[in-house]
């Protein structure tokens, strides 16, 4: 029960912080899928009352039933295959599980010598929040020497760094640490912000302003650079991961309500298809029994219009491939930003 409430407070706080991104995003799927049911049968139910559905009539109840039932059979079908598709890529040969292991390692070592530790957390999440802790200490680390600059333009340019740059690793530190956080929240923190921003900002302040700065500067500088770099890695990485779990987390979610709600779709049918008379139950019997069928029989389709739009928000922001990215028009790229007065 307490971990319930944890797990509903937490998405609270996701929701307070962005709704639309919570709709769209990071929001819990379950949730998501339930607050589209409940506008559903708001209008069903809405519709009903009014009186606009012919209850009584065969043909148009029938419609709807039979146009459901071939929907939801298509569509488990399909989500099924897919999901069958995503696991028959983790069939892999030995000499490539090897291979992606052993780049692993690499990478996590590269991690530990950046950052002067000889151990990293094996979690993804803790790995991650690990990597933004050691960004934090090195925007510390300039801030403490930021007057070691030898003119006020370079100055500025690194405090402005430094200070948006803290603001939101301390955000995501705070997040991650909840107990309810885990890798896709991990995940989640890394696309909502172009890092491939901060490492270009990172960059031209070490070639345009290398002789400007003390060695106080520059190697907190290098180590932050490859600290950015390490969390586009991590979030490309962690992102084929979470991809393969939503996947298969959305076929069993699919066979979980898809199931009962065929079920019910024929057994209503039945209702309706007995030859010569009218449906064997009474209207007040109906009213309810047609709505919630028909409203349980759009579930699978809610559940899936849920986790497509997340996998589509992950796929277009993560379709860039590093170091390019088309979000550096108006932040780098000028001479605006970086112009020549001191």
């Amino acid at each position: 029960m307490t971990d319930r409430v944890s797990w509903l407070r937490f998405e609270a706080r996701l929701f307070r912080d962005d709704a639309l991104e919570w709709l769209l995003l990071t929001g819990d799927r379950r949730l998501v899928s339930a607050l589209q049911l409940g506008v559903l049968v708001t209008t069903v139910t809405a519709v009903v009352n009014s009186s606009l559905v012919p209850l009584r009539s065969d043909t148009p109840v029938l419609f709807l039933l039979f146009a459901l039932i071939a929907g939801n059979f298509t569509l488990i079908a399909i989500v099924t295959s897919l999901s069958q598709f995503v696991l028959g890529r983790r069939l892999e040969s030995p000499g490539e599980i090897r291979a992606e292991i052993d780049e692993t390692v690499a990478y996590r070592r590269d991690v530990g010598e950046t950052s002067g530790q000889h151990l990293m957390p094996v979690k993804p999440d803790a790995f991650l929040l690990q990597l933004y802790r050691n960004a934090r200490e090195d925007l510390d680390s300039l801030s403490d020497v930021t007057d070691e600059t030898r003119t006020k333009r370079t100055r500025e340019e690194l405090e402005d760094l430094v200070e948006g740059l803290a603001a939101h690793i301390d955000y995501v530190v705070a997040l991650l640490r909840q107990p309810s956080s885990g890798l896709k929240h991990a995940l989640f923190v890394t696309l909502t912000t172009d890092y491939e921003n901060y490492v270009h900002r990172t960059w031209y302040l070490q070639t345009e302003y290398d002789d400007e700065y003390t060695d106080a500067v520059s190697e907190p500088l290098t180590r932050l650079t490859e600290t950015l770099e390490h969390m586009v890695v991590a979030t490309r990485l962690f992102k084929t991961t979470f991809i393969e779990s939503e996947v298969a987390e959305l076929s069993r979610y699919l066979l979980y309500v898809g199931l009962p709600a065929q079920i019910a779709a024929v057994l209503v049918t039945l209702f309706y298809t007995t030859p010569g008379t009218p449906p064997s139950v009474s209207h007040g019997t109906l009213e309810v029994l047609v709505p919630a069928v028909l409203t349980a029989g759009f579930a699978p389709f809610l559940v899936l219009s849920s986790y497509v739009v997340r996998l589509s928000v992950v796929a277009r922001r993560t379709a860039e491939s590093f170091p390019f990215s088309s979000q550096l028009d108006s932040a780098l790229t000028s001479r605006g930003e970086f112009g020549d007065d001191a």
